[in-house]
């Protein structure tokens, strides 16, 4: 293995690698990461936590971003407390994966979101909405209706799964200046401000 700190370190190898405390302070080992396949991030780590906790019999769902790598000693770094820590649900190390093969409906994301929050850190619900806010679509999916009205011009409406129309365009003169007009609208709503004109 190279003496230089790896930057890409695949899963299987992860149990070489201990989690410490600020003190250096050996806290256990982590197993493997779980990647969320639908949002295409790192749901969490699990961490066996035997060192001076002694905890053998569970593994920890520890948020990915409560890890920091440091790459000098090629070890993790887990700012929490012993009493945080040993407070923490965990999972059984022979039946977690049956567990986690359960979370499949946006209602599970609760189950992992215990874990989250115990530790401290914003739910994984939240994290997961402001990725679907930051790529500019929604859980449920709206559609885009380009139609021509009466007066021979292009419009398009916003009309959400369910059928009902969101929102109607002005009229455009050409398929293009409304198709212009569409991805208008997917670039600056998600950032766009609320400007109440009746107070």
């Amino acid at each position: 293995m190279s003496s230089k700190a790896p930057r890409f370190v695949p899963s299987i190898r992860l149990a070489r690698y201990d989690v410490i405390n600020k003190k250096g302070e050996d806290l256990g080992q982590v197993q493997t990461f779980v990647v969320d396949m639908s949002e295409g991030i790192i749901a969490f780590a699990l961490v066996a936590f035997g060192g001076f906790l002694g905890i053998s019999d569970k593994w920890f769902a520890i948020p990915w971003e409560a890890l920091k790598w440091h790459p000098t000693t090629n070890k993790f770094v887990l700012s929490m407390s012993e009493k945080v820590l040993k407070e923490a649900p965990g999972m059984d190390k022979d039946l977690w994966v049956e567990e986690i093969e359960k979370w499949q409906e946006e209602r599970d994301l609760n189950l992992l979101d215990r874990y989250y929050t115990h530790h401290g850190y914003e739910s994984y619900k939240g994290i997961v909405q402001e990725r679907i806010t930051s790529r500019g679509r929604h859980k449920v999916d709206a559609k885009f209706e380009i139609n021509k009205d009466k007066a021979g011009e292009f419009r398009f409406r916003m009309v959400a799964v369910n059928g009902e129309v969101i929102a109607v365009s002005e009229g455009y003169t050409t398929k293009d200046n409304v198709l212009n007009g569409i991805a208008s609208v997917k670039t600056n709503a998600a950032a766009a401000v609320i400007e109440d004109n009746t107070l």
